[in-house]
C-alpha cells in the first residue's frame, strides 16, 4: 500500500517537475535576448526542486513506515506486559485464596 503511494507520489513529481520544465523551455525559447546562462539556471533549478521533492516524499514514506513499525512493537509489548501483569495478579490471588485459612504473616519477618 505504501509502495503505491509512494511510485504515484513520484509520478506526480516526475510530470510536475517535467511540465515544470517544459513551461521554462517554452518561456525562455521566445526571448532570444535573455543569455543562455539564465535558461541553464532556470532549468538546473527545476532539476533541483524535483530531485529535492522526490527525496522529501520519500523520506516521508519512510518516516510513516518506521512509525507505523514501532507503533506495532509497542502494542506487542504492551500486550505482554499487560499479560504478565495479569498472570501476576492471578498467582496472587491463588495464593492470598489458598492461605486464606492459615493466619496472617507477620510484618518484618
Amino acid at each position: 500500500m505504501m509502495r503505491c503511494r509512494y511510485i504515484a507520489a513520484m509520478g506526480l513529481v516526475v510530470a510536475i517537475a517535467g511540465g515544470v520544465s517544459a513551461g521554462a523551455q517554452e518561456a525562455a525559447e521566445p526571448a532570444k535576448t535573455s543569455e543562455p546562462g539564465v535558461v541553464t539556471k532556470v532549468e538546473n533549478a527545476t532539476v533541483h526542486a524535483a530531485k529535492a521533492a522526490a527525496s522529501g516524499i520519500e523520506r516521508g514514506a519512510h518516516a510513516a513506515a518506521k512509525g507505523i513499525k514501532r507503533g506495532a512493537e509497542a502494542v506487542a509489548h504492551g500486550v505482554e506486559r499487560g499479560a504478565t501483569a495479569t498472570g501476576n495478579a492471578a498467582k496472587t490471588v491463588a495464593k492470598k485464596i489458598k492461605g486464606s485459612d492459615e493466619p496472617a504473616p507477620e510484618e518484618g519477618k
